[in-house]
């Protein structure tokens, strides 16, 4: 059975974090109609509830297919890979053996022994606390390497940044590009990351040189015209989860999740948040949630202070409140006003990306390049003198109209006085 890459001491700290969770739980809950319902019940991660786990990343995954569907998008499949370094083990005739280019340490830390002076190497962390001379206070903050597998996925993560920041990328309107991805650990422990990418069909070749460019093979392996993306990307995630799906007993691929933290399946944030999707427990399916989400027609209230959501209505009513903690207890939660939720739309809007064209600045927005537009402050005399003789105070923004004549006020281009922003505008007939 793999390792990937754990000593037996991380194998033991992951078990003793799980069992820690489990029985927390499971021994902790609530009160509800004077029974107890353990915090079990509402939690679906890897090692609890599985099965809605499972089912969850199925429905992500396909939901934003049908998405990409419904607006005609193609499909690249990319996988990324770690260059040589950053692996411990490589593979030599169907067997692992050691990688010398792995830049990282071979040993935790160094250290004297107090009698002969002799210096000697540690290789585990578990054997600290059975060698009587080493002081219990001795800082090992020092030693941590910097090819774990936890900076690795960081690392990947990056490197899939890089494509998504080029402008040919973020040229494709927002509400035509989506991909998830799924991360996966080499034999060694090393990971690797498997994206199905959805774009429009004109910028396929586009995005495919960027790959090749930015990471040329072995770095990087690109797939287009893949028939069914969400079952060649499903096998990669569900074999992750193979040893919650068959024998449901937790192996050393799940522990070697949990040890560094790192989470399976990821997608974009074209759809609804995930915490909204829970939160109605079954109400909505995602792409329908997303739909009512954008539309206005589903409303979620977040708390000021906490940014936790408070409440979630639509047109017919209230579809989820926060309850109280324990129903047998008078802490009740606040009455929610307006004075203590503030209202969370979906869609941000969109922000102008800055292109050079011959060391001349332009923007790029709505699929246009243009000038950029100064602001008012930013506008010398001439050009807010200009701008201000073009505003109507009946068709424009009457506070905005306020704001640039009040600038012309200060700079003594116009007479008058400064008027408060507040101020309401009223036609005299």
């Amino acid at each position: 059975m793999f390792t990937y890459g754990l000593t037996e001491y991380q194998i033991e700290q992951a078990k003793s974090k799980l069992y820690k969770n489990i029985d927390f739980m499971k021994s902790n809950g609530i009160e509800l109609d004077g029974k107890f319902v353990p915090y079990a019940d509402f939690l679906a991660n890897s090692y609890m509830n599985s099965d809605r786990y499972i089912a969850e990343l199925q429905h992500r995954a396909w939901s934003m297919f049908e998405y990409a569907k419904s607006r005609r998008l193609s499909n690249i499949f990319i996988t990324l890979t770690l260059p040589s370094h950053w692996h411990k083990l490589k593979t030599f005739k169907n067997r692992l053996i050691k990688n010398k280019k792995f830049g990282g340490r071979k040993y935790i830390c160094r250290v004297k022994h107090p009698i002969t002076d002799k210096k000697f190497y540690l290789l585990n962390a578990s054997v600290t606390n059975k060698i009587p001379f080493i002081e219990p206070d001795l800082d090992f903050s020092q030693t941590i390497d910097k090819y774990t597998s936890r900076n690795a996925s960081k690392e990947l993560s990056k490197m899939f940044k890089r494509i998504l920041d080029h402008y040919s990328f973020k040229a494709i309107p927002r509400d035509n590009r989506c991909y998830f991805r799924v991360t996966e650990p080499h034999k060694d422990g090393t990971p690797h990351l498997h994206i199905s990418l959805f774009i429009p069909e004109y910028a396929v070749d586009k995005i495919v040189n960027i790959v090749n460019r930015f990471f040329p093979a072995p770095l990087s392996k690109v797939e287009v015209n893949i028939n069914k993306p969400v079952s060649y990307l499903m096998k990669y995630i569900l074999k992750t989860v193979d040893d919650l799906r068959y024998d449901k007993s937790i192996t050393n691929l799940t522990l070697w999740y949990l040890y560094h933290g790192i989470s399976r399946f990821y997608t974009s944030h074209t759809l609804a948040p995930l915490e909204v999707y829970r939160k109605l427990n079954g109400k909505y399916d995602l792409l329908g949630l997303t739909e009512d989400y954008n539309s206005g027609f589903l409303r979620v209230y977040l708390d000021k202070e906490t940014k936790q959501i408070k409440k979630i209505e639509n047109d017919f009513g209230v579809l989820y409140s926060k309850k109280p903690v324990n129903y047998l207890s008078n802490l009740f939660e606040p009455e929610i006003t307006d004075d203590t939720v503030r209202f969370e739309p979906l869609k941000k809007e969109p922000k102008p990306i800055d292109v050079y064209i011959d060391d001349e600045h332009f923007v790029f927005f709505n699929n246009r390049v243009s000038k950029p537009v100064k602001k008012p402050a930013q506008m010398n005399y001439f050009e807010l003198y200009n701008y201000f003789d073009t505003l109507d105070p009946e068709t424009c923004n009457y506070q905005h109209f306020l704001y640039v004549r009040n600038l012309c006020i200060d700079r003594g281009i116009i007479n008058g006085e400064k008027t408060s922003l507040n101020e309401t505008y009223t036609l005299e007939y």
